[in-house]
């Protein structure tokens, strides 16, 4: 009997052993890993001249609003645009934004405010150095782009 039980807590040493020592080596083994560098695709879109869609970049009355304008959307499905501008305290600000062009041959145009809206505007104030870029995608899947500034 007593050879039994002294056999018994053997095995349970060793099988708590072979398993202390089996967690061990499996935390503390570092693991390889694989550096895989990722360079960003840069997608090159060529530069159009903004005469060649007809566009227009304009200031409202009060200044507190952008007018975009494209007059030639022949060939165009939709434009993707990005404002960037300074306000009041060198403050960088911007507005990004994407027009359909559902109506060939139909000038789009889209109001841009310069500030945030929601229920109640308020404007932003000193605003310089205005640039738009524009992204023309055409009906055949190809894109352009086009960049115009305003000063106010």
């Amino acid at each position: 009997m007593k050879n039994k039980k002294l056999i018994i807590a053997i095995v349970v040493i060793l099988v708590v052993l072979v398993g202390g020592v089996s967690i061990f080596m499996v935390t503390s083994k570092k693991s390889e890993s694989v550096v895989v560098e990722q360079t960003p695709t840069e997608e090159k879109i060529a530069a159009i001249n903004p005469e060649e869609i007809g566009l227009t970049l304009t200031a409202s009355s009060d200044n507190r609003k952008v007018i975009l304008e494209v007059s030639k959307t022949d060939g165009i499905s939709g434009l993707d645009y990005e404002l960037s501008y300074i306000s009041k305290g060198d403050i960088p600000r911007g507005v990004i934004g994407h027009i359909d062009v559902k109506q060939i041959d139909k000038a789009v145009r889209q109001e841009i405010t310069l500030g945030t809206c929601s229920d109640v505007c308020h404007y932003d104030e000193d605003v310089s150095n205005i640039k738009l870029i524009l992204k023309v995608t055409k009906t055949d899947g190809t894109s352009s782009q086009a960049e115009k500034s305003l000063e106010l």
